[in-house]
């Protein structure tokens, strides 16, 4: 499994590095989301692998180790995946702008680092993949966090 260090890295200094690139206008490759609308998302998914917002799991007990390998594994994600809860629009946007949700992403990456130091087997679940202890929702962050970074055209697309 590759190094987490590597995962540290990506999470705490190139994702902020990119997310500076992210402008309001900027338009999605596939999706409706905005770019706020994404960066709110990922805030709430940060949420979600700490246990702090519960989303049910809609997936089969007997699907959960594959599904979870694939959550894990550093590849492109299945663009346009419907939402886990059912509901496919826009959420209404909770921060006065994205320069705020830019802040509040990377407070949230800040914090879920620490996290998974003091407490890697905590688990959580995550609607497709079941319970995830720290260390694996850490493996999925960067998984989802490329998605939508490639989704904005921020980084190049898996070759």
């Amino acid at each position: 499994m590759e190094d987490r260090k590597e995962i540290i890295t990506f999470l705490s200094a190139e994702f902020p590095a990119i997310l500076k690139k992210l402008s309001p206008d900027a338009k999605p490759a596939w999706g409706l989301m905005t770019p706020q609308h994404m960066v709110e998302h990922l805030i709430v998914v940060y949420k979600m692998s700490i246990g702090r917002i519960k989303i049910p799991v809609i997936s089969a007990v007997e699907d959960h180790p594959r599904l979870k390998a694939y959550l894990m594994k550093d590849s492109p994600m299945r663009r346009s995946v419907p939402s886990p809860t059912g509901n496919n629009k826009l959420q209404p946007l909770r921060s006065a702008s994205l320069q705020e949700a830019i802040e509040k992403v990377l407070k949230e990456t800040e914090h879920f680092i620490r996290f998974t130091e003091e407490q890697p087997d905590f688990l959580a679940d995550h609607p497709y993949g079941g319970p995830m202890t720290a260390e694996e929702w850490l493996f999925f962050h960067r998984k989802h966090i490329k998605h939508h970074l490639i989704q904005f055209n921020l980084i190049p697309d898996y070759e």
